[in-house]
């Protein structure tokens, strides 16, 4: 059971191997009002991670990616 996408940028095809959602925050104190009113920034990271033909593993945005097909077959055919 493979599922296979396609970089956008390049056409380049992988292999996915797994997803992750990293989400983040963090803070320091506010220059003027210290730690009453902090500074803080927070976001999330959704990444997949692929291997190309060549078996070498990487790392890469998720929305750099779309997907080609699962198990052969493409995903309008699965869905229909």
């Amino acid at each position: 059971m493979a599922t296979i996408v396609k970089h956008k940028a390049t056409g380049a095809r992988f292999v996915v191997i797994g997803a992750n959602l990293a989400k983040w925050k963090t803070a320091r104190a506010h220059v003027l009002l210290g730690d009453l009113f902090p500074v803080e920034n927070e976001g999330a990271d959704r990444v997949l991670v692929v291997c190309g033909a060549d078996g070498v593993i990487q790392f890469g945005d998720a929305d750099a990616f779309v997907v080609v097909e699962v198990d052969g077959r493409a995903p309008g055919e699965l869905l229909a």
